[in-house]
């Protein structure tokens, strides 16, 4: 019997580790434009596996909660009533 795990649980790791280019816009909530600026000049790791391209959730998720900030500091005007 081999002690592999199987493709289902294979795909929850996979899930819960990285991140689609969709899934990563929609977290961030910015353009694809500004989303692959950050990514040419490092600011988000790419990781590339032959034709596949994903991005470390961890590291998205801890953008997305860094956004409020940025947002606020460099578009204070979006955030006065």
């Amino acid at each position: 019997m081999n002690s592999n795990i199987s493709k289902d649980q294979q795909l929850e790791l996979l899930d819960q580790y990285f991140v689609s280019t969709i899934e990563a816009l929609d977290l961030l909530q910015i353009s694809k434009q500004s989303f692959y600026s950050l990514v040419n000049r490092e600011k988000i790791v790419r990781v590339k596996k032959g034709g596949a391209v994903l991005y470390f959730r961890d590291e998205i998720l801890e953008r997305a909660r860094e956004q409020e900030f940025l947002r606020k500091k460099y578009r204070p005007f979006d955030y006065q009533n």
